[in-house]
């Protein structure tokens, strides 16, 4: 009998463009590639019984709550957290901390998206699955043939709110700069706005040169995102110029035209000039970060946990 596997979500919408990033990458795109392996799947169902269940972000008392009344319909239980929520730092307070470390002390295993949080889930659950974001491959195609070097349009995508780290870089951006959000972010300097949409997105990334993605390293929240910031311009082969996070060290592994700040001084002109020689061919990156592939590994680490 195929797997009955049951994917509960903190939003009842499925459109890609109404909910969080974190679930449409970790979650709704992975739907269609469990059903292609046979897996009878159900997102947000609690009318079911499941060989397992997958349990994405909640991390308040409702939340352990809620997790708890998974464990009655389904044999495994787990959990997906794409931030560190086992320290306090901006994004997490005292009792959001101490949820997730009751959930995650609750379930058979938590699924995590970079090293990082993996060592900090490991102190309260034996069974942790490190799974970068993945990316649909059909959606990301194309490629950026032609990057204008000596005339670059720089490109940064993500929440509003955090295009802040851009100011930094304003006399080297102004006039420059394409921001793809939800609105329009309040900066320092002149740049272009295209708002995002799933649909949209791929396209919109390839009218840019090179994607420009300074990140402070402040605490546990921010050293520890997802690569999927850079990657989905790596995808697509276009130079990437960004902080030494380490899922981007990771990454670059694979996708070698990425240029570190902190390697140039901080200087950004000096990390475009050093961008001009590298390859960017994207066929590792695209293989070693395709949502095929992870779900299948997502798939034989719940039946052998």
């Amino acid at each position: 009998m195929s797997m009955r596997l049951g994917i509960f979500i903190p939003t009842p919408f499925r459109s890609y463009d109404r909910v969080q990033s974190a679930i449409w990458i970790r979650a709704l795109q992975l739907v269609k590639c469990f059903r292609a392996k046979g897996i009878h799947v159900s997102v947000n169902n609690p009318f079911r019984r499941y060989d397992a269940v997958i349990y994405h972000r909640g991390m308040h008392r409702k939340s352990l709550h809620f997790v708890r009344f998974l464990r009655r319909i389904s044999t495994k239980v787990y959990w997906d957290t794409c931030v560190d929520y086992f320290e306090t730092h901006e994004a997490a307070n005292h009792e959001q901390v101490t949820f997730a470390r009751a959930i995650a002390g609750f379930v058979d295993g938590v699924c995590v998206p970079t090293e990082g949080i993996a060592q900090s889930a490991r102190r309260y659950n034996g069974n942790v699955l490190v799974m970068p974001d993945p990316v649909d491959l059909c959606h990301f195609a194309g490629y950026k043939d032609n990057v204008n070097f000596a005339q670059p349009i720089f490109g940064w995508s993500g929440v509003a709110c955090k295009a802040c780290f851009l100011n930094r870089y304003a006399d080297f951006l102004d006039g420059r700069m394409q921001i793809i959000s939800e609105r329009p972010p309040l900066l320092s300097f002149r740049y272009d706005f295209i708002p995002w949409s799933y649909a949209s997105f791929p396209g919109a990334l390839l009218t840019c040169d090179v994607a420009f993605l300074p990140r402070t390293l402040e605490s546990t929240y921010t050293v520890n995102n997802s690569s999927f910031k850079a990657l989905v311009f790596a995808v697509l082969g276009i130079p990437i110029i960004a902080n030494r996070l380490p899922s981007y060290e990771l990454m670059s592994a694979d996708y070698p035209a990425v240029s570190f700040l902190e390697d140039f001084g901080d200087r950004p002109k000096a990390a475009l000039d050093a961008l001009t020689t590298i390859d960017r061919n994207p066929t590792k990156v695209r293989e070693a970060y395709d949502r095929r592939l992870w779900a299948e590994k997502l798939l034989g680490w719940l039946a052998v946990a």
